[in-house]
């Protein structure tokens, strides 16, 4: 089990890269768009995954330095697909799907590196839970941000508060582990009823946030 989950962040690290690299090459050859700086960041993100899946003896390799990896890698790879709808339909189509195919294997690679065999039944319920509310919340996040930047009719500085939800639940999660780790399964039971809620909660504020924003 432990031999298979250091192949998977291996296998997303490479794929990453060649999509960062793919990605880039076509924006700049066919639209003449340079994106150097998530080229940048897209290549450290994943090198260091790369490297954390390499050496698995390192700190680099516990379980939470890998998924935050992951979900880094998973908004570089959400970037870059962003990126490549634009392009011409010839590149657009064989990119975007490539791009929901590693962010997929992302998502799967989060789940199936915290949901390890050494978890009780319990823990891992409420680390499914737990992922999944934070992916929900990350998704709206972005995708509010994006619509919001495309169609504000004027600045907000309201705008911080679409990452409330996204704190709050990071806030929440930590606490949910430390609960686990000493048995107050009822702090932890808690903690997921209010992670579930956090979603509802980033819909209220986006109201409040489009209202001011003239959208």
């Amino acid at each position: 089990m432990r031999s298979y989950l250091l192949k998977l962040p291996f296998s997303l690290s490479i794929s990453s890269l060649l999509f960062t690299y793919t990605v880039y090459l076509a924006g700049l050859f066919t639209l003449g768009d340079a994106y150097m700086r998530w080229l940048l960041i897209g290549v450290l993100i994943s090198s260091a995954l790369l490297f954390s899946s390499t050496h698995p003896r390192g700190w680099m390799n516990t379980r939470a330095v890998q998924n935050t990896l992951l979900v880094l890698t998973g908004l570089a790879a959400g970037c870059g697909t962003f990126l490549a709808s634009g392009m011409d339909d010839m590149y657009s189509s064989f990119l975007t799907i490539i791009g929901y195919l590693l962010l997929a294997g992302i998502v799967f690679g989060i789940y199936q590196t915290t949901l390890s065999a050494e978890s009780a039944t319990i823990a891992k319920v409420l680390h499914a839970l737990s992922i999944t509310s934070g992916i929900a919340v990350t998704l709206g996040t972005l995708y509010f941000l994006y619509i919001f930047f495309l169609f504000s009719e004027d600045g907000n500085g309201s705008i911080w508060k679409l990452f409330i939800p996204l704190v709050i639940y990071g806030i929440l999660y930590l606490i949910q582990m430390k609960a686990l780790k000493v048995q107050r399964r009822w702090i932890a039971y808690t903690v997921a009823v209010i992670q579930i809620l956090m979603p509802v909660l980033l819909i209220l504020i986006w109201k409040s946030v489009a209202g001011e924003g003239g959208l």
